[in-house]
């Protein structure tokens, strides 16, 4: 009987045990799966975060690109612009060697300087702030195409169209330029510089304004 006794503690210690460990593997199992399940789903949302954090990325770096590349045509655009404008304005200089042969448009270039000291005349007169006797310099290759009766053309020309009187004068000093007039006063504070490259200077915002619209404007 206590043999018996025995052997039905240790069947049912082993049973309780392997019940146990029955129940600690299927804990474990369904622990397992949780952890798993819990791995899977946190995967697929950093799997998700980095798809749209790369998507975003992929996005600006698109802007960055569309951006780069507006920049880079608007500076084409300015190159070309800029060199346009530059050999327009050195082809007009390279004409004046022609002009002072030929004139323009049955224009002499006499006639030219003598207009070019006219209107820089005028302008040193309406401004104000210098004497009314006015100096004309002019530089050493443009010597042979005014005289002294240009000068006086000029002179009665403004006396016609001004009520000041005015003393105008060619002046010994020589400028160096392609052609065309400084005028000043003798007191020399003020002057009026119509020298051919300075007028281009001038006129260089409007020479590109034409350009652009001949080359750039979309027909």
């Amino acid at each position: 009987m206590i043999r018996l006794g025995v052997n039905e503690i240790e069947g049912r210690i082993k049973d309780e045990a392997n019940a146990e460990c029955d129940k600690i593997v299927r804990e474990a199992e369904a622990k397992a799966s949780e952890l798993i399940s819990e791995a899977r789903e946190e995967i697929e949302d950093r799997k998700k975060d980095f798809i749209v954090a790369e998507e975003a990325r992929g996005l600006e770096e698109k802007e960055r690109m569309v951006r780069a590349a507006r920049l880079n045509a608007r500076k084409l655009k300015w190159n070309a612009e800029e060199e346009m404008t530059k050999k327009a304005l050195e082809e007009t200089m390279k004409r004046i060697k022609k002009v002072k042969e030929e004139g323009f448009k049955g224009v002499s270039y006499s006639d030219i300087m003598a207009g070019l000291i006219k209107d820089a005349s005028i302008s040193l007169i309406a401004g104000g702030g210098t004497d009314n006797e006015l100096e004309a310099l002019i530089c050493d290759a443009d010597a042979s195409y005014i005289d002294k009766s240009i000068l006086k053309n000029v002179f009665t020309e403004l006396s016609q169209d001004i009520t000041v009187p005015v003393k105008l004068s060619l002046s010994s000093e020589r400028i160096k330029s392609a052609g065309g007039v400084i005028v000043r006063g003798k007191d020399g504070k003020i002057e009026v510089n119509n020298t051919f490259e300075q007028r281009m200077t001038r006129y260089s915002a409007s020479i590109r304004e034409d350009i652009m619209k001949t080359l750039f404007t979309e027909k």
